[in-house]
């Protein structure tokens, strides 16, 4: 049930992401809310779950505002991948983790969107723009991140189940 609430607010945020965050003078503040809310479910949920949500409200980016099927999709499930994957390395959670794993994911989402559209010949923009439009990003994403990790954890952490021991097992 989580699974399908956390897809409602990916959603939402892609909503965010592409109307309020549009306005000129937010512009410039707008972090990537979908690649964050990524992370989290790839931290707290694991790698499956967040290679499963990537990869859905990629396609739905993709359908909605795409160039082609499937480039948004791929991105964000290898962030939500690489997200649980980098977190069953270490003991547990942190704000630095999170931090960490919200910068390197929006770094790798401009990157990999970027390489298949010039792959495509689909970019734009030059390599210059790219550098200081994901460093931009990566900065202020990592900004909401730190504001939005509590709520994120508090939300999508599996709470460990408390379990007595018997007294005649003991004995």
């Amino acid at each position: 049930m989580k699974v399908i609430l956390l897809f409602v607010a990916l959603f939402v945020s892609l909503v965010l992401e592409t109307t309020l965050f549009r306005i000129p003078f937010l512009a410039s503040y707008a972090p990537n809310l979908v690649v964050l809310g990524l992370v989290m479910a790839g931290v707290f949920r694991g790698s499956r779950t967040g290679a499963v949500l990537g990869v859905l409200i990629g396609l739905t980016q993709d359908i909605s505002y795409g160039a082609f099927l499937g480039q948004t999709a791929f991105a964000y499930a290898v962030i939500g991948s690489m997200s649980g994957y980098f977190r069953s390395l270490v003991m547990r959670e942190s704000l630095l983790l999170g931090l960490l794993l919200t910068g390197v994911g929006t770094e790798v989402f401009a990157w990999l969107t970027y390489g298949a559209s010039r792959l495509f010949g689909e970019a734009p923009v030059g390599i210059h723009a790219v550098v200081a439009e994901s460093a931009r990003s990566s900065l202020v994403t990592m900004g909401y991140a730190i504001v939005l990790y509590y709520l994120y954890r508090r939300w999508l952490r599996v709470k460990p189940r408390v379990g007595y021991e018997e007294d005649s097992t003991t004995s």
